[in-house]
């Protein structure tokens, strides 16, 4: 019987692998993604567990309540206790469910077996009494461990819950973890002090004991006894023979949970640095197998298997209000099925609850162009898988872009919110976390080659060279309460092309395909119809949309920008004639303005010019020139003291003679010496150089850099009020010289 089952074992694992290998939307490997979320509604806050049975029943604990769901995520069953639970287990044969619960009043059954069919209560006990939260079944499924109530573990009988072993020792600190042989049934216990002990069956013999000088956070025994282990934070994960030689760790550090496959040689560790991850080590090659990213914080998780001891799903229970569930596929209802299939995904339109592939569920899909078409039909451009290519003359880059529909979007927000933080609000950081777990989760090889194997370039050759993921939107700035808004992510892959001809008039060949769904997360999205675009920074752009699955193949033929001398690029504006011409023009301009500035800045008085008076002035001019003399002192100093006023245009003052007095019709001539006159005339130009020198002395002592100026005028305002001339004082010698010529002079001039 052993041996036709691994013949039939083997048949169909070739049947699986020509499957694999004729189908082009099978997943050709066994890599893991994020698959679903579950939401539980209402639920408590607390500690949050997990167990899953063989047949995919998903037992969950939030706080003081316990779920029973189905695969789908169907609530099957659901009972609340009078303390938050703190931990759960499942034993082997997957009938029974053990539970303990924080410890209340004396007498409170703390420690729970229960039926996994109806969650009934199988036997209860308060043996544990003190917030136990180590509980572990035996192998065999015999015997119940958790925590003693005063140090150590204890052993439980699964019928009666009684004390049957107590494994106390040397322990003293508190307890990190317990593990059971399936061979010889000996107990491994460890505290977090660093105290190990590897007790036999029985619990009266310890057989090794080590003191670490580091911390321990969990600890296993090998298949097969080979040895017994314990991770520490910063010494990997230390082993041991059962004689008590020490081997070889295993480079892992900060492994928080770990445990042995049965192949014996990978062990599967739980990290949650620098993110949450599980990787699958293969410890004998030293070398890491698979990795899992999550981009979101846990409580606890179950490691599911296939037939072949591969991981084949995973399943977490989150912060949040939900089951988490990772996977290597996803399961469609339908797929196959006959009837129209308007987007081409294989699910036809009377199953698919997104028509036409764009993200956008039927019950949403409402507002569209009235075009004759149904919404349900005419799918959203701005939302479909969009794949755009950049092609120049050393790199190819081909980005394709997805949407996550509504559901899927929500989900993975609230999930998101409290990856890194308790805010609840979504950052750059956590988006880029995504992101980040979205391209580690891809097998980069695998989806590299089937890239290239579906986009064909002309006498070209394609070298990869790096994968990126971003969060194109629908992670920040998205309210908490948000339940419709898309999430759209791009996966970019990068290659180096290598060419033997132009670029122009190249044609590049783009086959229908799916995304490669090696650990890709894109199989939660629509995948048709496709909107393609292909361009570069010499290539004219070119688009084509919508491309539905039913045609097989688009091909583009490249153009090249043609170069048009009427239109200038940077670089020939800065080198056009008309451009240095007006630079130029416009320096002279500053500099012109420039200039008239400094000079009108710089002038600091007016120039008044003075009218020479002929021979024919009387004693009258003589005296309205002393006047004149005390009223522009007097101006002078009293320009001073006023507020500054708006400089004015200098005007050159005339003064109008007055009129002469006539006595009576005749006149008596007196003649004149030429040289009286002449010598008058220069003591009177001295008189007034003197007066401007004076003049332009006072104005000197001011400060410089003011200057207060009057508006000279010829017409006084007709609301003016006579001011009180002011005395000047005079150089007396020159003043008495100039008065006796004047009255000389003045005195023996003949009247005209």
């Amino acid at each position: 019987m052993v041996t036709g089952g691994r013949i039939r074992d083997v048949l169909i694992l070739l049947v699986v692998v020509g499957t694999l290998c004729c189908s082009s939307t099978a997943s050709a490997s066994n890599e893991l993604f994020f698959n679903e979320a579950i939401e539980v509604a209402d639920v408590d806050t607390g500690i949050r567990t997990i167990e899953v049975d063989a047949s995919g029943n998903v037992f969950a604990t939030f706080g003081s309540v316990l779920y029973k769901l189905s695969d789908s995520g169907s609530v099957l069953a659901e009972r609340t206790f009078e303390k938050e639970i703190t931990a759960t287990a499942i034993s082997p044969d997957f009938t029974k469910l053990a539970l303990t619960l924080r410890s209340g009043s004396s007498g409170d059954d703390s420690i729970f077996i229960l039926s996994t069919g109806d969650l009934s209560t199988q036997v209860s006990s308060d043996t544990t009494r003190t917030n136990a939260f180590i509980l572990e079944w035996s192998p065999n499924g015999g015997d119940l461990y958790s925590n003693d109530p005063n140090a150590g573990m204890i052993q439980l009988n699964r019928e009666t819950l009684a004390e049957d072993v107590s494994y106390q020792g040397n322990h003293t600190g508190t307890m990190a973890c317990v593990d059971i042989s399936g061979n010889s049934g000996a107990v491994l216990t460890a505290d977090e002090n660093g105290l190990i002990q590897l007790w036999n069956n029985d619990g009266d013999v310890i057989q090794h004991e080590f003191q670490l000088q580091s911390s321990i956070l969990d600890c296993a025994i090998g298949y097969n006894d080979q040895y017994f282990s314990v991770s520490t934070p910063e010494d990997g994960i230390r082993k041991w023979t059962f004689s008590g030689s020490e081997l070889k760790p295993i480079d892992v550090n900060g492994a928080e949970r770990y445990q042995f496959t049965t192949s014996g040689d990978k062990v599967i560790v739980h990290k949650s640095t620098p993110s949450q991850h599980i990787l699958v080590y293969d410890y004998v090659n030293e070398i890491s197998v698979n990795q899992i990213s999550m981009f979101h914080t846990f409580d606890d998780y179950v490691v599911m298997f296939d037939g072949a001891g591969t991981i084949s799903d995973i399943f977490l229970n989150s912060k949040v209000d939900y089951i988490v569930k990772y996977g290597t596929s996803i399961e469609r209802v339908g797929v196959g099925a006959s009837g129209i299939d308007t987007d081409g995904d294989g699910v036809p339109d009377s199953l698919d609850d997104d028509d036409d592939g764009d993200g956008i569920e039927d019950n949403w899909d409402l507002n569209c162009a009235d075009v004759g078409i149904a919404c349900d039909l005419l799918p959203d451009e701005d939302l479909v898988r969009s794949i755009n290519l950049n092609i120049n003359k050393t790199n190819f880059i081909v980005e394709q872009t997805f949407t996550f529909n509504k559901a899927t979007s929500a989900s993975i927000r609230d999930l998101s919110r409290l990856s890194l933080d308790n805010d609840v609000r979504l950052s750059s950081d956590e988006a880029q976390l995504l992101a980040s777990t979205i391209c580690s989760n891809i097998d980069q090889e695998a989806a590299s080659t089937g890239i290239t194997s579906t986009i064909t370039i002309e006498n070209a050759s394609l070298n990869f060279t790096h994968m990126d993921c971003s969060i194109e939107q629908g992670m920040t700035l998205v309210p908490t309460n948000d339940r419709t808004s898309h999430i759209r992510y791009s996966i970019s892959f990068v290659y180096d092309i290598e060419t033997t001809q132009p670029l122009d008039g190249t044609a590049v060949d783009v086959e229908n395909h799916r995304f490669p769904s090696s650990g890709s997360v894109t199989e939660l999205s629509d995948q048709h119809p496709i909107r393609i675009t292909i361009g570069g920074p010499t290539i004219i752009t070119q688009v084509y949309v919508p491309w539905h699955i039913q045609q097989s193949d688009v091909t583009f033929n490249l153009e090249s920008v043609k170069e048009d001398n009427d239109n200038l690029n940077p670089k020939n504006i800065l080198s056009s004639p008309l451009t240095i011409g007006i630079i130029l023009v416009g320096i002279f301009v500053v500099g012109f303005v420039a200039q008239r500035l400094y000079d009108l800045v710089s002038k600091s008085g007016y120039d008044i010019e003075l009218d020479d008076e002929d021979d024919e002035n009387d004693a009258s001019d003589a005296d309205e020139l002393d006047d004149d003399y005390e009223d522009e002192a007097y101006y002078h100093e009293e320009a001073f003291e006023e507020e500054p006023v708006e400089e004015a245009v200098t005007e050159t003052v005339k003064r109008r003679p007055a009129r002469r007095k006539t006595v009576g019709k005749t006149s008596k001539r007196v003649p004149i010496d030429s040289s009286e006159a002449t010598q008058a005339k220069e003591l009177l130009e001295q008189s007034s150089n003197e007066v401007v020198r004076k003049r332009r002395a006072r104005r000197s002592e001011q400060d410089p850099g003011t200057s207060k100026r009057r508006k000279l005028s010829d017409v006084e305002p007709s609301d003016s009020r006579p001011r009180k001339r002011r005395a000047v004082r005079r150089d007396v010698a020159n003043d008495e010289e100039m008065d006796e010529t004047l009255k000389r002079f003045v005195s023996e001039s003949p009247e005209e």
